[in-house]
């Protein structure tokens, strides 16, 4: 049986170790990605395949993962009041999010914390530092080139206050990260044409930034839960350990404390993606209804998916609804899901969490009523 001082030891040595194999993944992801990016480039691929997207590399293992797991599962639809649920798919997918959804909290918060630990904190404070106009620009230009789904983003959402970033920088990425960015653009674009994909861009980014100065109201102040135990590392006597080892400390007791709340986010996600077309066909029923935004942003807001599979999704609406229930529908679906519901619920609290989720709804409401009136649908 082992020592105590043998035990001490191997600790340690663990403890300096793991945070050079995690600076070693973070890298890799990063270059993955950035090689995809440079080799579709140079083969002369589409816009939407040379977006470098980082967390391609970590979604593809998680796909690879849970298509291995369940290969052997036999076909099991189940019948719903809401629609079928295939659950050979739903184990698979929901395999697919817990390695990807842990990874990407993991990785992000540990790089944000080397980032604020390693370079001048001058460069935070001028950038997403700043709590005003600028930093909530900065967020939000941030979130348009970050693109991920709803579920994934308020992992990135740790990272990003972790790292420094201010409320209102922070606010603007959390809505603009899932709903304003490259995929979702070039989508509106192919869907509704150049002025459709230029309302959706001026409207994602003034709900991004209306967003970002309503934050103390709504809540968005994870500070108080993400930063709790960032003191007790300045005067615990780790000081004098590298940064290394500091950021590494940091991003894993603040894991820790968000992985349940991670796999349950997963586990949602799981169940609603069997949904993705019951929107679809509900708005197909509805057809040109005045009141047909409301439906899409109460239909969409509960699902799970990002901008690259909502827009073949909506292809089918285009031509059976107004401009403003389209556009409902896209934002709705890809800025807000239950499983972001219940991580937000973690970092802001219930009440919070709520506030968050009804003015997501109330904007894209008025945005899709406001459309469908300026167009005469």
């Amino acid at each position: 049986m082992l020592n105590r001082p043998t035990l001490t030891a191997a600790r340690g040595s663990f403890e300096r170790v793991m945070p050079i194999i995690s600076l070693a993944a973070l890298a890799l992801i990063v270059g993955m990605a950035l090689f995809q990016s440079a080799s579709a480039w140079l083969a002369g691929a589409e816009a939407k395949s040379i977006v470098p997207v980082f967390e391609a590399p970590i979604a593809q293992a998680g796909k690879a993962l849970g298509k291995a797991l369940t290969e052997w599962m036999p076909a099991w639809i189940v019948p719903t009041p809401f629609g079928p649920i295939d659950v050979k798919y739903t184990a698979s997918y929901t395999i697919y999010e817990w390695f990807k959804l842990p990874i990407i909290l993991f990785l992000t918060t540990y790089g944000m914390a080397l980032l604020r630990l390693r370079i001048s904190t001058t460069w935070i404070e001028r950038t997403i530092g700043r709590n005003d106009l600028i930093g909530a620009a900065g967020g939000t230009l941030m979130g348009m080139v970050t693109p991920v789904c709803s579920c994934t983003v308020t992992n990135l959402y740790v990272g990003l206050v972790a790292g420094g970033a201010s409320q209102r920088a922070s606010s603007a990425f959390l809505f603009a990260s899932p709903a304003l960015n490259e995929f979702a653009i070039i989508f509106m674009f192919v869907i509704v044409g150049p002025t459709g994909a230029l309302i959706y861009v001026l409207a994602g980014i003034a709900a991004a930034l209306a967003t970002a100065y309503l934050a103390p109201l709504l809540g968005l102040d994870p500070a108080r839960f993400v930063q709790h135990h960032l003191p007790d590392h300045a005067s615990c006597g780790c000081v004098r350990e590298s940064i290394l080892t500091r950021a590494h400390r940091e991003a894993w007791t603040l894991f820790k404390r968000l992985f349940g709340v991670v796999l349950f986010s997963g586990l949602l996600a799981g169940i609603l993606v069997n949904f993705n077309l019951t929107l679809v066909e509900y708005l197909k029923q509805a057809g040109a209804v005045w009141w047909g935004p409301i439906a899409a942003t109460l239909l969409g807001l509960p699902l799970d998916i990002n901008a690259a599979s909502t827009g073949p999704i909506l292809v089918a609406l285009h031509q059976i609804v107004p401009i403003g229930t389209l556009i409902a529908a896209m934002m709705a679906t890809t800025v807000s899901s239950i499983p972001e519901w219940a991580m937000l619920d973690r970092l802001l609290g219930r009440i919070n969490a709520i506030k968050v989720v009804l003015w997501y709804a109330a904007y894209v409401i008025l945005l899709g009523l406001l459309l469908n009136w300026m167009f005469g649908s």
